[in-house]
């Protein structure tokens, strides 16, 4: 093995699953920025135009397979629909309502316990004690993050949680297509919620920005290093046998998002909070340990 193989390889088993943990969580800060100069709407039409156009053009140079059975089309619409819309969508919502960004990581972070838990039924006590564990987390961050004297403040655990069936839901579907490349999935996922956002703001009346540096900044942010980057970083990293790892590095997003919005924006979670992003990424830890149980066996 080469010396530059080994290095890349190196990167790929060590540093790539850290880099990817840092720039998933970062999108929720960029998120914040990008809703001081634009409507939630507007700013989820910027991001999916943006992404759907930076795919098609690696698409047009790597030219991976197109969905062609009436199937395939079926789930790769259903997943554009419900990650790219109805995730992404309630995700923005919850966190322009004003709830910490922590409060939202927490909740929407309780995914990779709820997926294993739908995903493999049967009895399994570490992925069950995962569950509750998780459980317990969620309904302990819920109750610290409403406010029940403000509307928003409710709103944003409901948006949240409504964010958390979305990426459920279209994780399971995704898991089932095959034979659809991973830039054609994302181009054309990526065309249809723009599609979809175009028209929520025209019927709505609610696109509006601010168009300045923070807002360009924040939607590139967005375009390159979240919805392209991550997402590409964490295919590659499964294409290279490395899934296990990066599910397990899962539970570092609730409090990594957590510091960078106290160093962004000087929000501090309460003592309850705290106790809610230790519980949830205790369960995920828990959760992805039962999975490795079951692939040593």
């Amino acid at each position: 093995m080469s010396e530059v193989t080994t290095r890349t390889s190196n990167w790929l088993k060590f540093g790539a699953p850290t880099a990817f943990v840092l720039m998933w969580s970062s999108g929720t800060i960029a998120v914040l920025y990008g809703l001081q100069n634009s409507s939630v709407v507007t700013f989820l039409l910027l991001r999916a135009t943006g992404a759907a156009a930076v795919s098609w053009a690696v698409w047009l140079v790597v030219r991976d397979p197109l969905p062609v059975h009436r199937r395939q089309w079926t789930r790769l619409i259903t997943v554009a629909l419900l990650l790219q819309v109805f995730y992404q969508g309630f995700f923005f919502l919850a966190l322009g309502s004003g709830t910490p960004a922590g409060v939202v990581a927490v909740l929407v972070g309780f995914q990779p316990v709820l997926t294993a838990i739908l995903a493999r039924p049967g009895y399994n006590p570490t992925l069950y004690a995962g569950l509750a564990l998780g459980f317990v987390g969620v309904v302990v961050t819920s109750a610290a993050g409403i406010d029940l004297s403000e509307v928003g403040s409710v709103l944003g655990v409901v948006f949240s949680l409504a964010a958390l069936v979305g990426i459920t839901a279209g994780t399971l579907v995704q898991g089932r297509t095959t034979g659809v490349g991973v830039w054609s999935s994302l181009a054309l996922q990526s065309t249809i919620s723009a599609i979809v956002y175009a028209v929520i703001a025209l019927t709505t009346g609610q696109l509006r920005a601010q168009i300045n540096h923070q807002l360009a900044a924040a939607v590139g942010w967005m375009v390159l290093v979240v919805s392209v980057g991550a997402t590409a970083l964490l295919y590659v990293m499964i294409g290279r046998g490395e899934a296990t790892k990066v599910t397990s590095l899962f539970y570092c997003v609730p409090p990594v998002t957590a510091l960078l919005d106290w160093a962004f924006f000087g929000r501090f979670l309460n003592a309850w909070e705290m106790t809610g992003v230790v519980l949830v990424s205790l369960a995920v830890a828990l959760t992805q340990r039962s999975k490795e149980s079951d692939e040593s066996a």
